[in-house]
């Protein structure tokens, strides 16, 4: 009799007046629904997402319908998710069943209305027609807290394009928790509207591919479902015509999606600008990336005449910090904040432009731009200066032109790293340092006033070439007033190379060419000969150029009864596919160690977490060799790879990617922040950031070259032993913890140079700088040893220490 009851009321709803069964679409009766984990079977479980418990039709006969917050009323009404092992299932999915393929145009949800925080709010969709093979729709949905009221009557979300499919999945990315330890999510109803169109014109319209799925045409194609924002599409409509006035479109973006991770992308085009763009400050804890399409490919041009006041500079694009607006409170919690492949023009009659403000702390990168003022009259082109504690960060392959300062530094932490960057056109100075820690490789300066000028800071540069014009032929390339390790400079047109101004430091060199040059003393050892060890250099690899065809979402592979994601990610591996990746936004959980085949060259997480939950975190295992580097790129969370052959590695922009490395790979770390045990092989690191207390990281034998080291806290910070060599130009140790825990370097019958500065505020700064034994005999460097900093910096400087047998 119950059944007749519902049945008749489903026929009575359909063919009310203000039912939603008499607009274009109707409701898809009859679904089924599963769950990757239900807390109460029966009484929560996913079936109530498709029944009529729980709600009540007010007015009778209007079609409107309204849910109880009383999760328990009719023997459940409700779902939500179950703990698992590694706590609350917080991101679950939900898996739908039509019955037969439809054409699905909208969804009508109830959120969870008996505990609102748990219900879904950032979801993707998924679809498939035959329950194997799944694809995304493009658009996400932000789903509405529901307001725990018993009126409540749920929200439609039209689809921006109707979706063919049979199978549907909801992927909970967040939701309305607003902080607190992690929780169940849950949903209250989810009712698909639309129309059956039967098996045939499914398959016939699987041919088709709609506008949504067309990647985005960046430097490397990108798949249409990586979650990039694309600035000219709704609701921002950027043209990029070089005509219209584009400020509004592209800062509300950057406005709706700071701190979220995501990507905002402006593809081919010029933006016009005649508002500077600019983040938030203290707006979330960093987490920004604006890309382009490529240098002089993607242009942001600032109009002519709008910066014209040098007293009050304005930067094109300003990245920010973690503080508030006037520059006070800062603090280094500005994380993850990556800006590639744009030209950024100042344009003309802008005397007070700066290019591009770039902030980041742990990890960052300002990649692959041009900085341009039209006219020379540009002020700073890289300003990484602007406020207190930016770094460690990464800026490499850039080309600055027609300013009067090509790159300012400044402040005493966190340190920071360039590598390729190319001045022309530089009327001050090419490069000023006001106090940071640098490591530089291959600057490329024409300047009219000074190439480089460091008033105060440690700092490395190496493999550089200095380009005097004009009035510059009476001055001096590189002058330092505190501490500089430099190596391999060439310098045309200058009266001087190096200029050192350090109080008691060693003499200048008037160049043309700088072998190697100390400004104090070298602290050698052992039968070293007063020299840094030299180690071979090699460039990073590229990321392979995988075609889309052969790149796979692991989200497409995992089914509702996985634990977790280990094994979506062995299936799609084992598709043949080059390319793993899951959109941003979706933080991936691996439970067992995934063993990847030499036919996967690249893992992208386009910045979406990956947390790996077993022994050693370990998350990946390279088990075959292979003469093709396997490139992860773009991950953030708490995951180890396993390596114990040849096969190389390369992680660029990774920010808790570890590594076990045991056996003679050779491995890139380029922008990465996490805890590394380097094997046999050799190991080229670019702004390498490890915080740990303890031994921060272990060179097992093998050639370890560090351009930028930042570490935190005490402990030693790199332990080389078995006849390795360990050879580190520039960076930090901010010692925050224990410095008198362990020396900062220790190294046992193996190599070591080092060029370091350090900080510390808490009055514990490292006592033994190094601790090296060869054979039996040993060799202590202690505070006051090296040069000490000062007295408000309490640390060391090491402007070059030596050991070698």
């Amino acid at each position: 009799m119950r059944l007749f009851l519902i049945g008749l009321f489903y026929g009575l709803w359909m063919m009310s007046p203000g039912s939603p069964a008499l607009a274009k679409d109707g409701w898809l009766r009859g679904a089924t629904a599963k769950a990757t984990s239900t807390q109460v079977e029966k009484l929560f479980g996913p079936e109530n997402l498709v029944s009529m418990t729980g709600l009540k039709e007010v007015p009778a006969g209007s079609g409107s319908f309204q849910m109880t917050t009383n999760g328990y009323a009719e023997g459940g009404n409700c779902w939500h998710s179950n703990y698992l092992a590694g706590g609350p299932d917080e991101r679950p999915l939900v898996e739908f069943d039509l019955g037969q393929a439809c054409r699905i145009s909208r969804l009508h949800i109830w959120n969870h209305n008996g505990s609102p925080h748990r219900g879904f709010r950032q979801v993707i969709l998924l679809t498939s027609r035959d329950g194997i093979a799944w694809s995304t729709v493009r658009q996400r949905l932000t789903l509405a807290i529901a307001p725990g009221r018993d009126d409540y009557t749920g929200e439609s979300y039209p689809l921006e394009a109707p979706v063919i499919a049979r199978h549907l999945r909801m992927l909970c990315v967040s939701t309305h928790r607003g902080g607190g330890q992690p929780d169940l999510a849950g949903l209250g109803k989810v009712w698909f509207f639309g129309e059956p169109i039967g098996q045939k014109a499914a398959l016939a319209n699987s041919k088709t591919k709609t506008p949504s799925e067309t990647p985005f045409r960046a430097v490397m194609d990108v798949p249409f479902d990586a979650g990039w924002i694309d600035v000219t599409q709704p609701p921002y409509l950027a043209k990029g015509d070089g005509k219209t006035d584009d400020s509004a479109a592209l800062q509300l973006a950057i406005n709706d999606w700071q701190g979220t991770g995501a990507t905002v992308f402006l593809p081919k085009g010029t933006y016009l600008i005649t508002t500077p763009l600019s983040y938030q400050p203290g707006k979330g804890n960093g987490d920004n990336n604006l890309f382009g399409a490529g240098r002089g490919v993607t242009t942001i041009r600032l109009k002519d005449g709008t910066c014209t006041d040098p007293k009050q500079p304005r930067a094109v694009i300003d990245l920010a910090f973690n503080g508030r607006p006037d520059g006070s409170g800062v603090h280094a919690d500005w994380f993850n904040n990556n800006v590639a492949d744009l030209t950024i023009d100042t344009g003309a009659n802008n005397p007070g432009a700066i290019g591009l403000r770039y902030y980041s702390n742990n990890v960052g990168s300002a990649r692959r731009l041009e900085i341009l003022s039209r006219d020379g009259q540009g002020q700073i082109g890289l300003d990484l200066g602007y406020a207190d504690q930016n770094g460690p960060c990464l800026a490499k392959e850039i080309e600055i032109t027609g300013f009067a300062t090509g790159v300012l530094t400044g402040a005493t932490v966190n340190s920071q790293t360039l590598e390729q960057i190319r001045i022309r056109g530089a009327t001050a100075v090419g490069f000023e340092n006001r106090g940071q820690c640098l490591s530089l490789r291959k600057l490329d300066v024409e300047s009219s006033g000074p190439g480089f000028v460091s008033q105060f800071g440690v700092v490395a540069l190496i493999d550089s070439t200095f380009r005097a014009t004009g009035a510059a032929e009476n001055l001096v390339a590189v002058r330092s007033r505190e501490t500089l390790f430099a190596r391999n400079l060439v310098t045309k047109g200058y009266a001087q190379a190096i200029d050192n101004q350090q109080e008691g430091g060693t003499a200048d060199v008037t160049g043309p060419k700088v072998d190697e040059f100390v400004s104090q003393p070298v602290i050698s050892r052992f039968a070293g000969k007063g020299r840094s060890l030299n180690l071979p250099i090699r460039e990073t690899p590229a990321s392979p150029v995988v075609p889309l065809s052969q790149w796979a979402n692991v989200l497409h592979y995992r089914e509702v009864t996985d634990p977790d994601d280990s094994a979506a990610f062995v299936r799609a591996a084992a598709t043949g596919a080059g390319t793993l990746y899951w959109p941003w936004g979706v933080n991936l959980t691996l439970g067992e160690p995934v063993k990847l085949p030499t036919s996967v060259v690249r893992i992208v997480g386009f910045f979406a977490g990956l947390r790996a939950s077993g022994k050693d975190r370990i998350g990946f295992v390279i088990a075959e060799e292979s003469d093709q580097p396997l490139v992860i790129e773009q991950v953030s969370g708490h995951v180890a790879i396993q390596h114990a052959g040849r096969r190389p590695i390369v992680a660029r922009d990774t920010m808790g990617v570890e590594g076990l490395i045991t056996g003679p790979a050779d491995v890139y770390l380029d922008n990465v922040v996490g805890e590394w045990e380097f094997g046999t092989g050799r190991t080229w690191c670019r702004q390498f950031n490890t915080e740990r207390e303890g031994v921060h990281a272990v060179n097992h034998g093998g050639a370890l070259w560090i351009l930028g080291l930042k570490t935190e806290r005490g402990g030693t910070l790199v332990e080389t032993r078995a006849g390795g060599k360990t050879e580190i130009i520039g960076g930090l140790s901010y010692t925050t913890t224990m410095g008198q825990l362990a020396p900062m370097f220790t190294a046992r019958d193996a190599a070591l140079s080092v060029t370091l500065g350090e900080v510390c505020y808490s009055g514990d700064p490292f006592q033994t700088l190094v601790v090296q034994t060869i054979d039996t005999k040993g060799e202590t460097i202690r505070r006051g040893d090296a040069p000490l900093r000062p007295e408000f910096l309490q640390g060391s400087a090491i402007p070059l220490y030596t050991g070698q047998p």
